[in-house]
Formats: C-alpha cells, structure tokens, sequence
C-alpha cells in the first residue's frame, strides 16, 4: 500500500453533496483455498415461496460447512442473521452474535461489505468505538479501491457521520486499532477481494440493474442491500429475493421489486441461472474527501 493511500484513508471527513447514485458492488468472495457462492443454496434459503421448514434445514446444512466456505457465503450468513424476521420470516428475530461471527470472519478473508456491515451492527447494539473501527476500516478499502464517484463513498462517509453522533470525532485510538487490523490482515483481504472479482467476472451479467427506492425519491440514509437475482433463460428476471439491508430494513422488500426490470443474454440451458448482487444506494447528503 502507498503512503498516499494510506494518508488518504486514515479518517473519513464529510462534505455535503446533492443527488442520488446507486451502484452494484462486487461482493467479497473466496480466497486462493476456497468456491464460488452456493449460490442455488441461498436461492432456497431466502426464497419466500419455499416452505419454511426446508429453507431452515439448508441453511443448517450450509451452516455445517461454515469453515470452509469463502467470504462471499460467509457474508450472506451474517446478513441472514443481520436481517431476522426480515428474511422472509427465516428467522424470528435478529442474531446479532451469529452475524458478528460470519461478518467478521467474510470481513477477514477479504469481504468489504462485511466490514460495513460490522460498522452497522455495533452502531445499533451501542458499541460505539467498535462500530468507529468497522466504519474506518470500511472506509480504508473503499477510499483505495472504489472510484470517487461510486456510491459508496457517500454511504462510507455518512455510516461514519452517523456514528460520530454518538461516538465524537476522536479518532486517535480507533486509527490504531485500524491499523493493528489492516497490518494483520491486509494480505489477506486483498487476496480475497482479487479471487472475488474473478468470480463476479464470470457471474452473469446484469443491464439496468440499479437500485433506487419507490418512485425514486431519496432514501432518508444511504444503504447497502443484498439481493439474489433469479434468472430465466430468456434473460429476464423471474424472482429478486430480497436477503438484507441495512441500516434500515423496512426499505427492502419495496426497493427489490426495482430490480425485476434487469435482465441478462439468453441462454439455451433451462437450469436456473443466479446472480448475488450486494448493491449500494447513496442518498447525495455526504461525500469522502
């Protein structure tokens, strides 16, 4: 890493900006030791239409496997658990110990969105300092890798502005904690995050596949969401399954119906095609400088 990057992420400021941007951002997956997705797993398991019973049982089955999935499986583990009663009724309420677990071992093995989503689950338990870190450590690898433009930093940025509503805007002792973790870490993340954008190379590609809310009005806060999107061999969307959204997760079910209006090349193979999508929508109030 360059001592430019790094002074450039050493601290998320803020300045106010106007408009909306939504973009889809590759989720984090398996490093060099590890598999795609299951994604046809996650299509039972967050498929509302599904009996419930069935849906429990392969997210058990997957669960088993848990240490040697990458962090892409990971990462949707912990948004199941994130989400609760949010995901179709899968769950009676949130876990949030389950998905401290499966975030933080995605975020390690090099999943970027699991690190926001780290951010998002200590704001809303009340561990401030801890959720600082997540923000920062989110912010670092967004400020080095994502374009200025891409939705994220404006979600980055407000995720830290909120925050520091209650946490303040010393950030001493939580910059060495962002150290000590990137230090230790760093090599694998990256590593993680490369093997990551072979697998969404491969992935189906998607066109019109934004995400905005009803009537595409500005969202009150920015948000990162996570869908699984079914395809037909005609290309067109059959099912946009809804998985989690934070930080607010009354917005997710309305914001998926958007994503029915994608669709991919044709394809002569009947067998269901899928395409994981972690996407960010940024509602213009803030921006990384």
């Amino acid at each position: 890493m360059s001592d430019c990057i790094g002074r450039a992420a050493r601290a998320i400021v803020f300045s106010v900006a106007m408009g909306v941007a939504a973009v889809c951002n590759a989720q984090s997956a398996p490093n060099t030791a590890t598999k795609p997705p299951h994604e046809a797993a996650w299509a039972t398991i967050v498929d509302h239409d599904v009996p419930l019973e069935q849906r429990r049982k392969a997210l058990a089955a997957l669960e088993d496997d848990a240490g040697d999935l990458g962090p892409a499986d990971l990462y949707v583990l912990g948004s199941i658990y994130h989400s609760g009663r949010h995901s179709g009724g899968l769950l009676d309420q949130v876990d949030p110990i389950k998905a401290s677990l499966y975030f933080g071992n995605a975020a390690t093995r090099g999943s970027i969105p699991a690190m926001a989503k780290m951010a998002e689950l200590k704001l809303a338990s009340h561990e401030y300092r801890e959720a600082m870190n997540w923000a920062q450590i989110y912010g670092h690898y967004i400020l080095a890798e994502a374009p200025k433009k891409d939705a994220s930093h404006g979600y980055a940025a407000e995720l830290v502005k909120r925050i520091s509503l209650h946490f303040g805007n010393n950030t001493d002792d939580v910059m060495r904690d962002v150290d000590a973790y990137i230090a230790a870490h760093d090599a694998q993340i990256r590593a993680g995050a490369q093997e990551d954008a072979m697998f969404r190379a491969a992935q189906v590609r998607l066109d019109n596949a934004y995400l905005t809310t009803p009537g595409q009005t500005l969202p009150p806060l920015s948000c990162i969401a996570d869908f699984l999107v079914v395809l037909r061999p005609d290309g067109t969307v059959d099912r946009a399954l809804p998985i989690d959204i934070a930080p607010e997760q009354a917005m997710l079910e309305s914001m998926g119906h958007v994503l029915t209006k994608a669709h991919a090349a044709q394809t002569t193979d009947a067998a269901p095609r899928y395409a994981m999508m972690t996407m960010v929508l940024d509602n213009g109030r803030y921006r990384t400088r």
